[in-house]
């Protein structure tokens, strides 16, 4: 079962152009910086695709003696676009990075849907996406590395972290990397949150992953899911949907059945469509993170 989340008022999808309105907006918990990675260190090697930009939001306040705890987001330029100050204030002691890309765009839509994609066995090549052949897919594995190597090594050079605290956090095409993510490579975050992963994307590779996955050291790792009950694929027929997506709940049950290694939880946003669920998501995000 999915608990459901209070109704509460959803912030309208700003279009695909990202204000940022947070990095200009006082927040008295925290200080917001934005900047694009090198990418020597940070990737892509491809000088066509955007380079890597970092969004940083750091508590003022001291740091504890065993480091912050720190929210990865990715997609950061919409996240970021949808963060607020009174969130990040119900927050001060948590470091939140927004992982996004050197564009205008709250999303960089063929980059992201590569980046995010898992390939269809490890160490496969990249492929045609399958419902969009024009584009290529699978390129979750080299993204990883990326994300937990060099841009790790940057977001995280001089501050104090603590490394049993880092959360991972995505939405959509990002919600299916953090999934991937949880599964094949639990021990690189303490806790994930997948929102309204695109578990239809490829439901078969999903379930082998479920059935195949790591297990990760120590306890259990927490795995958050996160869903509207009006969901629907863009330019896809018939009417709206009246539940949560049908493939995430197969997944979520098939985890639930699965052995200990990942702690299950998921919640279901009444009147969220896709991209409601982002902003939805976020303070139960931080306040997992924070933990």
């Amino acid at each position: 079962m999915c608990e459901t989340a209070p109704q509460t008022p959803l912030p309208p999808h700003r279009g695909r152009d990202a204000t940022l309105e947070i990095l200009t907006t006082p927040v008295s918990s925290h200080v917001l910086t934005s900047r694009v990675l090198p990418r020597e260190t940070c990737g892509p090697d491809a000088p066509d695709v955007p380079a890597t930009r970092l969004f940083l939001a750091v508590p003022k306040a001291p740091a504890p003696e065993r480091g912050w705890p720190i929210l990865y987001l990715l997609d950061g330029n919409a996240a970021f676009d949808f963060l607020t100050a009174a969130l990040l204030e119900g927050a001060p002691g948590l470091i939140v990075a927004g992982i996004g890309y050197d564009t205008d765009k709250q999303f960089a839509r063929n980059h992201r849907i590569f980046d995010y994609s898992p390939p269809v066995a490890p160490g496969a090549a990249p492929r045609p996406d399958p419902h969009h052949p024009e584009r290529r897919a699978g390129g979750a594995e080299a993204y990883f590395a990326r994300l937990t190597g060099g841009i790790r090594a940057e977001v995280e050079h001089g501050l104090s972290v603590d490394p049993a605290r880092r959360t991972l956090w995505g939405h959509s095409f990002g919600g299916l990397f953090t999934l991937f993510t949880a599964l094949t490579r639990p021990d690189s975050f303490a806790r994930f949150a997948a929102i309204s992963p695109s578990v239809w994307w490829d439901e078969t590779l999903v379930a082998r992953l479920v059935s195949q996955r790591g297990i990760a050291a120590g306890p259990p790792r927490a795995l958050h899911f996160g869903m509207g009950d009006k969901e629907k694929r863009t330019g896809s027929a018939g009417p709206q949907p009246d539940g949560p997506p049908p493939p995430t709940l197969r997944i979520i049950e098939q985890l639930r059945g699965a052995p200990a290694g990942l702690e299950i939880s998921a919640q279901v946003y009444p009147g969220a469509v896709h991209i409601a669920s982002l902003p939805a998501s976020l303070p139960g995000t931080l306040a997992l993170a924070a933990r």
